[in-house]
């Protein structure tokens, strides 16, 4: 079998086995597009085209996404690692996330990406060589019409898009293809012509080989080469679901709206038929005027009225019914968007009404986190496969800091793709419990300084962040001993001593603070200050011997060396003269004997 046949074969039975999930995904977006005559034709009267209501499934769904999408925080450690090399290595790994992140401009396409896996149940993330710039590229590709195929781990083994474009677009990205896609030169292809046509194109992509072709134009291939990163870098988030299909969450939603914008729509013109309605008149009436202060002559004014048409109170339960349920459907409590019926509500009410909430939020971002570290695992492996020995540099901000960094991937990568996406441990909580929460766990001993602020719901560099920190604290404890030193200066002055000098050093720092950092500034002002050396110092520190020192034993001259501790010529020190007393200060006259070396 020809091998394209093959592919076309394989890509009509995943869309035949996808028809159900494609038609939900169809219904969702025109309910979201207010394109109600595809959903439910002639429901809409030709005064009113479009709905009347808001569109309870866009607001909850854009709502919820913009909660989604902030960005985790990416680490590379494995947690293991306890050297300041090994410590390095892996912040500079982070920073080449960050750069594949940055550089794709990821942050910013995230909230449609919720939107997306919000509303049809997945978002796939597309790692692409950008060969220009010699870097993977991030990509979150739309799930309607994406058919891919997974193996036992989850890993995707075949991924399948299709998508409709215009003819003169088609053929000017193609122009070798020009006369077959504007459908010139075929006689007998049966096929849609004109330069504005919508023309189907597919592309498949496996691990051997990416395909695009054009299934209306007898499987036209556009274009053809060979995988050569083997593997298909396709990471898709995937909504929970109960069976094996893809569920949006708002799927069960549009026909409550559909029914609560036709019961507006019956209001409306209840409204207008009443306002419109014809008059009652008594029967003495025989002329009727119209217009401001129009005049009416009757016997009977009370029972001049318009023919009402009233609006049964079950129709208005009935309506608050269908708004609870679309509320209820699109899961968003009335405490998420503040539009609380109530007064007076305590914090442990508002935190019971977002409880909901905050679960999809927590699912969401578990899902999604792990799309994104598999992604960057992907991109790791084709940033080192593609580009092994080009020296690329990075730059970007993380958490408000910028950075810096040149890196090989053959070198800095080598084999190590293993990526911590975490949104912390305590996401989906309110972020004041979860910062107390820390801090307990914190201050009991719990867990280490270095567990909390990986868990922090930020961009954390924690290698640098750590670093910051040390050189903070050591820099308050400089200060702190600087400043005990200055309170000191009034002791000395009272034991005699001139504080002049650590006066004038203080003004020194205070001098050289506006040009130097801290410490380096107490470094500059505090360094002792070269003496001069006098000749016999010199001569000293030069091996020789001082005016009146014995060259030979180091003491004075013509002193023996037992008589080195005693005064000049050997005389008796103060101590042994003082020893000669009585307690009376009378000289004692005993005798000693003193044997001495002789010299």
């Amino acid at each position: 079998m020809d091998p394209m046949e093959k592919i076309a074969r394989r890509v009509e039975a995943l869309r035949r086995d996808a028809t159900e999930r494609d038609e939900r995904h169809q219904l969702l977006y025109d309910a979201r597009a207010q394109k109600m005559d595809r959903i439910a034709p002639g429901t809409m009267p030709d005064a009113w085209p479009k709905p009347i209501v808001a569109n309870a499934i866009d607001l909850a769904a854009r709502q919820l996404a913009e909660n989604l999408a902030p960005l985790p925080s990416i680490n590379c450690a494995n947690g293991t690692s306890t050297s300041e090399a090994a410590k390095r290595r892996e912040s500079k790994r982070t920073k080449i996330a960050y750069s594949y992140i940055i550089d794709s401009c990821f942050e910013t396409k995230m909230p449609t990406g919720c939107d997306w896996y919000l509303s049809y149940g997945s978002m796939p993330i597309v790692v692409e060589p950008d060969f220009e710039a010699g870097a993977p590229r991030l990509r979150i590709d739309n799930p309607m019409k994406s058919y891919p195929q997974f193996n036992l781990s989850g890993d995707v083994i075949s991924y399948t898009k299709v998508w409709r474009e215009q003819a003169w677009k088609l053929a000017a990205k193609f122009p070798q293809h020009a006369d077959t896609i504007m459908g010139r030169g075929d006689a007998g292809m049966n096929v849609s012509s004109g330069a504005m046509a919508e023309l189907e194109v597919v592309k498949y992509w496996d691990k051997d080989q990416i395909v695009l072709y054009m299934p209306e134009r007898k499987n036209l291939v556009l274009s053809m080469m060979e995988n050569f990163f083997g593997k298909v870098p396709v990471a898709i988030a995937q909504k929970p679901s109960w069976d094996d299909q893809e569920r949006g969450q708002y799927d069960d939603v549009i026909w409550p709206m559909l029914a609560r914008n036709r019961m507006a729509m019956l209001g409306l013109q209840a409204t207008n038929q009443t306002v419109r309605a014809p008059l009652a008149l008594p029967s003495d009436v025989q002329k009727i005027s119209f217009g401001d202060d129009a005049i009416i002559r009757t016997d009977n004014p009370d029972k001049i009225r318009r023919v009402g048409t009233d609006i049964p109170t079950a129709a208005w339960q009935q309506e608050a019914l269908i708004a609870e349920e679309v509320q209820r459907g699109t899961r968003t409590p009335a405490a998420a968007t503040g539009d609380i019926d109530a007064s007076i509500i305590t914090g442990k009410g508002v935190e019971a009404l977002a409880g909901g909430y905050d679960i999809q939020v927590r699912t969401g971002q578990l899902m999604i986190g792990h799309a994104l570290s598999r992604a960057l695992e992907l991109a790791f492996e084709m940033d080192e496969k593609f580009w092994p020995g080009a020296q690329k540099d990075i730059s970007g901000v993380i958490n408000g800091t910028p950075f810096e960094e040149t890196y090989t991937p053959s070198k800095d990568i080598k084999g190590s793709y293993r990526v911590s996406v975490s949104y912390g441990f305590a996401s989906g909580m309110n972020p004041n419990q979860a910062l107390v929460f820390l801090l307990q766990l914190r201050g009991d001993q719990l867990v280490p300084r270095d567990f909390v602020q990986r868990q922090l719901p930020m961009d954390v560099d924690v290698q640098q962040l750590q670093a910051q920190v040390d050189k903070e604290q050591t820099t308050d404890a400089l200060k702190q001993g600087l400043y005990a030193m200055l309170a000191s200066i009034g002791i000395m002055a009272q034991q005699g001593m001139d504080p002049t000098q650590l006066l004038q050093q203080a003004a020194s720092i205070i001098e050289l603070r506006d040009k130097l950092p801290m410490h380096e500034a107490i470094l500059k002002a505090l360094a002792p200050k070269e003496q001069p050396q006098d000749a016999a110092t010199t001569a000293a520190a030069e091996g020789g011997t001082l005016p009146g020192q014995s060259p030979l034993t180091g003491g004075p001259q013509n002193v023996a060396p037992g008589q080195m501790q005693m005064g000049a010529g050997g005389q008796p020190d103060m101590m042994s003269l003082l020893a000669g007393l009585t307690q009376r200060g009378a000289p004692d006259l005993r005798a000693s004997v003193s044997r001495r070396v002789p010299a």
